[in-house]
């Protein structure tokens, strides 16, 4: 079995011979596909009834007459019971892995908030069947509470030696166990509505156990249990890179793990993301948060030069700060400056660059969460993909505690492409696949921002 290199030779001091992100990858490389048993992307595109105005809209530009918001975008807390039942849902795929767990099991979480009623029923039935439960979260909430009082561990992290949130979104299930593969799953969406209502990722792994992916998945469990290894940048990078040189196996070279804020994977991560849009020449991204003044300076050079074409999603939380017609407001977390990350594209790029907004529901602060870069080559075949918990912001890349990752899996970057074109063109998958969510064009939005009923 090939020995794999300590990551800081890999992550730090020869960043210079790392070049994953090319499309056919570097001309020496030797391949190294992740291993897996399965691998399925599921993003959440809820199942919501329709939410129309009391009285009709005009659209921003007002050429059109608005009487609802668009079809599974808009939803509320009635919408949940439905979209978590259907097979495609990641909460139901959640619960059918905790549900066989029992005596001798262990399921390790982090997540930046839990509030999930449905999978905190499931995670305290397991702990009652003698499962080991590990949560490690940014702050207590009701449901860790009720958790601890089921006999879970609840550990706290961030906001400790320059760290900033616990933001970390990953699971293991018997991270320890001698079965062939672990499963795990990341995604962008939280323990929370992030499971059903709010517009999310996940990815549900069975990893082969000795592959490096997964291994490195242990390391990062270990440094956010230690109390030692959590307490600082320094610590923590020490831990990781200790655990990860000591990894008996090649690391992958379709997915690469970025675990934040080791400092040697935050320069790894930057440059993946970042040198991936040299070889792109069509990006399309999804966004929560858009402050990364990098990549937004990357994407406005790329624009300027006319050398690439980039499409965008991003919440209406961001398109209210900034709106085409009707008074600006803050209605979310989004701050003027990344509107104005906005409008630069938009200057550099006229007819090459467009955003489009999901109109999610401010006052259940349900929101388009996604974060990813979706790189395509001339044709419009996508080579790459950045996913994973963190925003695409400098804190995210970082600063907080964070699992990033770049991805060539074909049938991942795949999935991700017919998503675009779910939310983009309104494309379904299939004939039979309920309506897609779409994201509106900026002249279609409302003219004013009224909540439906």
């Amino acid at each position: 079995m090939l020995l794999a290199l300590p990551l800081a030779a890999c992550g730090a001091t020869d960043m210079v011979d790392d070049e994953g992100w090319l499309p056919e990858g570097k001309a020496d490389e030797v391949a190294v596909p992740l291993r897996y048993d399965s691998y399925d992307v599921l993003f959440t595109n809820p199942l919501c009834r329709e939410y129309t105005y009391a009285q009709p809209l005009e659209t921003a530009d007002g050429s059109k007459t608005l009487t609802k918001k668009p079809k599974n975008v808009f939803c509320s807390r009635t919408d949940i019971a439905a979209s978590a039942a259907r097979p495609e849902s990641p909460q139901n795929k959640l619960l059918t892995w905790v549900t066989p767990l029992g005596a001798n099991d262990e399921i390790f979480l982090a997540y930046l908030s839990f509030s999930n009623q449905a999978v905190g029923d499931e995670l305290c039935a397991a702990v009652g069947r003698g499962t080991k439960v590990t949560f490690v979260l940014d702050a207590p909430s009701t449901a860790s509470e009720k958790l601890k009082t089921c006999g879970a561990t609840i550990l706290i992290r961030g906001h400790a030696g320059s760290i900033g949130y616990a933001h970390n979104k990953v699971i293991l299930i018997n991270p320890r166990g001698d079965s062939e593969f672990m499963k795990m799953t990341f995604s962008s969406g939280n323990m929370s509505s992030g499971v059903v209502t709010h517009h999310e990722n996940w990815h549900f792994i069975e990893a082969a156990r000795d592959s490096y992916f997964a291994q490195a998945h242990v390391c990062l469990m270990d440094a956010q249990i230690s109390t030692t290894a959590s307490a600082g940048r320094t610590q923590y990078k020490t831990a990781l890179n200790a655990c990860r040189s000591n990894i008996d196996a090649p690391e992958e070279t379709d997915i690469k793990a970025f675990f934040i804020p080791n400092r040697d994977d935050a320069k790894r991560a930057e440059k993946y993301m970042l040198g991936a849009i040299d070889e792109a020449k069509k990006i399309d991204l999804g966004v929560h948060r858009f402050g990364h003044s990098k990549l937004v300076s990357k994407l406005e050079d790329k624009l300027e030069a006319g050398t690439i074409a980039v499409r965008m999603v991003a919440d209406d939380d961001l398109y209210w700060l900034d709106p085409a017609a009707g008074p600006a407001s803050q209605p979310g977390a989004n701050d003027d400056f990344e509107a104005n990350n906005v409008r630069r594209l938009e200057t550099a790029g006229a007819a090459k660059f467009e955003i489009r907004f999901f109109e999610t529901n401010h006052a259940e602060h349900l929101l388009h969460h996604n974060k990813y870069l979706i790189y395509r080559n001339a044709s419009g075949k996508p080579f790459g993909l950045i996913a994973g918990a963190a925003n695409l912001t400098g804190a995210g890349f970082n600063d907080n505690f964070e699992n990033i990752y770049f991805i060539k899996v074909p049938h991942v970057l795949k999935a991700f492409d017919t998503q675009f074109a779910r939310v983009w063109d309104g494309k379904r998958a299939t004939p039979t696949e309920q309506d897609p969510p779409i994201a509106t064009p900026r002249h279609l939005m409302p003219a004013s921002d009224v909540a439906p009923q």
